[in-house]
């Protein structure tokens, strides 16, 4: 690949001697230097620009001094610092010396004018000056006919028209008039009769105007300058006043000149004039622009920029030298207050230049534009601050302080220094409405030359923006203001922020890093305890998040771990003391830039870009304390078999979804290292008898969970996992509690027992139907009565249809061998009493009670408890007193008594507000009315009590019983009928049996039977 040489500002260019004297000033030539023929004619034009301003002034000028136009006054309209005073001096050498005109004015068309042209009396006034006898005075003096105007002198008077005329009259003469405003001004201050100086020297000069359009002046020129944007207001306006009188006595304004176009090329063409004896052809700088338009197109493929480089280095060839930012840059500030505007850009260039080439940049750089200023160089940096002195410390803090300013610590830091310097340049403007700033396309494009990497242009934009005092942004645009940013604020608040509050955000952010895992290793967490602090729970696992001690574990942390009686409850997570340090500096910033965002979003007028920024900028600070928290916590230690063990703990934090990270780490560690095991199976079950039960055979559960406590060899678990062990070795039988006490196995095996349950066949005549379970049996005796032996017979269902009050049931398991201890022994025989039965009706004049054979019956009418009342038998007839309203009974039968009952009169229905209870059976023999049931279940919002599912299919069929204090919600029966109709098949037929609905309120009953017109009697419900 060809490399095309750098063709830099040293190969091409010659400065001229002048730019690098130091004392050389644009303000040195005023129109005295003219007058006291101070000014060498021919190094004045060797730097001297043809203007079309000029160009037209001359031709005018001479026109009128060859008497060859009726333009008599001409008025240099142009801010200060433009290039007026340059006209006026350019013009008045060209009158005074005819030998340098025709090297100066080569226009074929002035040649017969310049030839009428005598010689031309040179006048010249100066408004800085204070002459003793005003402005006529130094032009009578100076036209050698002072006396002329003697009358006019003391007191002060104005020359009329006539007396200029005869003054004039048939001269050649030139009148230059430079600084007018300053003088009036000054002048007004003497008074002069009811009048004062600056009153008359406007009358002076309207009568001069209007002598100059009187016969015998016609070769007679008056040129005037004016201070347009200047500080002089007062004065201008009389100037204004003058130049309106002489409009209303001529009819005509004067010729209004702009010296130099500021938007044009002839800037370029002053400031090369100015600083360059040698500039290169235009071929070579053909050569420069393409070596820009390929280093802007470079920059439009990083996505720098989208501009095109021949387009945009096209306006190279006009500026060259010079960039082409330049112009832009230039008309932001020109117009502000005191800027001198042509004559204060060759000042600043000329420093510039001379920086250049004595630094030995020009041997590196291709153009020169104000991002190349060196702001440390005394002389530039003054200049900078003359245009707009309000930008002092933004320059100072931001851009340029011998090394110590933001854009000077940035890397790299010559891309950077010089995006900050373009910055700064392009928000000089200190007027109304004055654009400042660019965005970053523009900043690519201004920067862009050959030799310089633009690759980090982002990175450097953003660094700037993020750590500058006085950089701001306006949608797309950086720009430098005079007020501080949030950078500023978020630093203060850093400086603010003591190391008590640094460290609450610090545990704040920790918190959330470390927050205990559910079902984790550990359950709880402190953040930088004191020591006294620290106290481990038998029951769970805690970390503790140190303060780093050197490069270790503090020693008073390892002191207390040896010494707890709980050292398999605690681990430690500590780092290095130097990255602790780090972590308070970090959380500083976050909490500073968290506290501007807020500020931001309650301010009453939020800057959505602002707010945008900030946000991005709180993602990266917290990004920032993710990386400090992971260097500060890097080693872990915590108990094992041989005591506390270190480990190297990496984090891996992340400012997205951070909760628990630091925990999952952790851990992740322990697992790896089988310190904490999810699952107790039987494995780890083996693993607790030996490491914790130990040789012994019966202990305490505090006990055992206290030696786990301190066990450094016993891993950790979940929550709870030591009561799910104590549950599964009881159910193996390994282990028997007895109250408090754990045993250990081997045990004797346990005897045989039954368990027996019924369902009432018909209870008036004492048929159940059993259902008999046996315990470590197999095969079960029975008989009826209360003893039973083993020659009783076998049953061979497990259920057993009886009539009868007492049966008696004997488990037995046919494998016992005591001598092997193998099988259960034959324990005890287990009786089965029938329930007393009672239940009863009042709905006519007396109570009808049903019982199981044989009771005893009580009775008591004045609602107390009946077990105190009347004995009655069941087939005796009751009769209430008159008036009773409540009848109470209660059923007893060889010791064993039924439920009292109390049956009510004269009332309709249940309570509609109290909870009810129905008694009734409820059965279903066909599964749409089992379907309709269970909605109907739902819509009251009853429950069902003493349930019985059956399903039968064609093949299969299933039954599920519970008891009567087992109770279903709708929405449960219903689960447990599909369930068990999945099990049986599609095709199967279900079947309900409700012993009794439980209701809320009493209403919810009696909406039911008002929907299915059941009559309720209240015997049946229970309140």
């Amino acid at each position: 690949m060809t490399h095309t040489a750098v063709l830099t500002l040293k190969d091409q260019l010659r400065p001229r001697a002048s730019v690098f004297e130091n004392n050389k000033s644009e303000t040195t030539l005023d129109i005295n230097d003219l007058t006291e023929g101070n000014i060498n004619p021919q190094a004045f034009f060797d730097e001297n620009v043809i203007t079309d301003g000029m160009q037209n002034l001359l031709k005018q000028g001479f026109k009128r001094l060859a008497g060859q136009s009726s333009n008599s006054v001409f008025f240099l309209k142009q801010s200060m610092g433009g290039g007026k005073t340059h006209n006026l001096i350019t013009l008045g050498l060209l009158a005074a010396h005819p030998l340098v005109r025709s090297q100066v004015i080569t226009d074929p068309t002035m040649e017969s004018v310049l030839r009428d042209v005598r010689n031309v009396e040179v006048v010249a006034f100066n408004g800085r000056g204070n002459p003793p006898h005003g402005l006529w005075g130094v032009i009578a003096e100076q036209l050698g006919n002072k006396a002329a105007f003697a009358n006019f002198y003391a007191p002060p008077d104005a020359p009329g028209q006539e007396d200029w005329e005869a003054l004039l009259r048939n001269r050649t003469a030139l009148i230059l008039i430079d600084e007018l405003p300053p003088y009036l001004e000054a002048a007004e201050g003497r008074v002069v009769g009811d009048s004062n100086l600056a009153r008359l020297t406007a009358r002076a000069l309207t009568n001069l105007m209007a002598a100059l359009q009187r016969p015998g002046c016609e070769r007679v020129a008056l040129i005037l300058t004016d201070l347009g944007g200047a500080a002089y207001g007062r004065a201008h306006t009389y100037l204004n006043d003058v130049l309106s009188d002489l409009t209303k006595e001529t009819q005509r304004l004067a010729l209004e000149i702009e010296p130099v176009q500021q938007n044009s090329n002839e800037v370029y063409d002053i400031l090369r004039k100015r600083l360059f004896e040698v500039v290169p052809d235009p071929s070579v700088i053909r050569k420069i622009q393409a070596q820009y338009a390929h280093e802007i197109d470079q920059a439009r493929k990083m996505g720098l920029t989208p501009s095109d480089g021949q387009q945009a280095s096209m306006a190279l060839l006009d500026t060259y030298p010079f960039h082409p930012s330049l112009r832009d840059l230039y008309a932001r500030f020109r117009d502000n207050p005191g800027f001198q505007q042509t004559r204060g850009l060759i000042r600043m260039m000329r420093a510039v230049t001379a920086h250049l080439w004595t630094s030995g940049l020009a041997a590196e750089r291709t153009t020169i534009g104000l991002q190349d200023f060196d702001l440390n160089n005394e002389r530039i940096r003054g200049e900078v601050q003359n245009i707009n002195d309000k930008l002092r410390n933004a320059l100072s803090h931001d851009v340029a302080d011998q090394g110590r300013a933001v854009a000077e610590q940035n890397e790299p830091t010559d891309l950077s220094r010089r995006a900050a310097t373009l910055l700064l340049t392009s928000s000089l403007a200190h007027v109304v409405d004055g654009a400042v700033g660019l965005p970053p396309q523009l900043v690519a494009d201004y920067l862009a030359q050959p030799g310089l990497d633009l690759a980090p242009l982002r990175t450097v934009l953003n660094d700037l923006a993020h750590k500058s005092w006085y950089l701001h942004k306006d949608g797309d645009s950086y720009y430098f203001s005079s007020t501080r940013n949030i950078n500023a604020e978020i630093e203060a608040t850093i400086q603010s922020t003591s190391e008590d509050k640094a460290l609450d955000i610090v545990r704040e952010q920790l918190k959330i890093l470390f927050n205990p895992l559910q079902d984790g290793a550990y359950r709880e967490l402190l953040i930088f305890p004191a020591l006294d602090q620290i106290e481990p729970k038998p029951g769970h696992v805690l970390l503790v998040l140190s303060r780093p001690h050197g490069s270790g574990l503090n020693p008073k942390l390892r002191e207390f771990f040896d010494a707890s009686t709980l050292r398999n409850r605690m681990m430690f997570l500590t780092g290095e003391d130097a990255n602790y340090r780090l972590l308070l500096d970090r959380a500083k910033a976050l909490r500073a830039t968290q506290t501007a965002l807020g500020k931001l979003r309650r301010s009453e007028k939020p800057n959505p870009d602002m707010i945008t920024e900030l946000e991005e900028r709180e993602q990266a600070t917290m990004m920032h304390f993710m990386t400090a928290a992971q260097e500060a916590f890097t080693h872990l230690h915590f108990p094992e078999q041989a005591g506390l063990t270190s480990l190297d703990f990496t984090g891996r934090f992340s400012e997205k979804n951070p909760t628990s990270r630091g925990a999952q780490q952790i851990q992740d560690i322990l697992e790896g290292r089988k310190k904490f095991v999810r699952t107790l199976d039987a494995s780890e079950g083996r693993k607790f008898d030996a490491r914790v039960f130990g040789n012994a055979k019966r202990m305490t559960w505090n006990e055992l969970l206290a030696r786990a406590a301190n066990t450094t060899g016993w891993p950790w678990h979940p929550t709870g996992a030591l009561d799910q062990l104590r549950r599964d070795k009881i159910d193996r039988d390994e282990w028997r509690q007895d109250g408090q006490d754990i045993e250990r196995g081997p045990f004797p095996q346990e005897p045989t027992s039954v368990s027996v349950r019924h369902d009432v066949l018909d209870a008036a005549t004492d048929r159940y139907r059993l259902t008999v379970t046996p315990r470590y049996g197999t095969q079960v005796h029975y008989a009826q009565g209360s003893s039973v032996d083993t020659s009783a017979p076998l049953m061979t269902e497990s259920t057993l249809e009886v009539t009868g009050q007492t049966f008696t049931f004997l488990a037995v398991d046919p494998t016992h061998d005591p001598s092997s201890n193998k099988g259960h022994p034959t324990g005890e025989s287990f009786t089965w009493q029938a329930p007393t039965f009672l239940k009863g009706t009042w709905e006519a004049e007396e109570p009808i009670l049903e019982a199981s054979p044989g009771v005893e019956l009580r009775v008591t009418f004045d609602g107390s408890a009946p077990e105190k009342g009347d004995v009655y038998t069941p087939d005796q007839p009751i009769k209430p007193p008159a008036g009773t309203h409540v009848v109470q009974a209660i059923a007893t039968r060889n010791g064993v008594s039924s439920a009292p009952i109390t049956l009510k009169r004269n009332v309709t229905g249940p309570d509609p507000l109290k909870p009810a209870r129905w008694t009734r059976t409820h059965k279903t023999t066909a599964t749409p009315d089992s379907i309709k049931f269970l909605d109907r279940l739902n819509k009251h919002g009853g429950r069902a009590a003493g349930v019985k599912v059956m399903v039968d299919g064609s093949d299969q069929y299933g039954t599920a019983t519970f008891s009567e204090s087992t109770v279903f919600t709708a929405d449960a029966l219903r689960g447990l009928t599909d369930y068990l109709r999945g099990l049986v098949g599609p095709d199967t037929n279900l079947h309900l049996d409700v012993k009794e609905i439980q209701f809320e309120r009493g209403q919810h009953l009696s909406d039911w039977t008002a929907e299915t017109g059941d009559k309720v009697a209240m015997s049946e419900v229970r309140q």
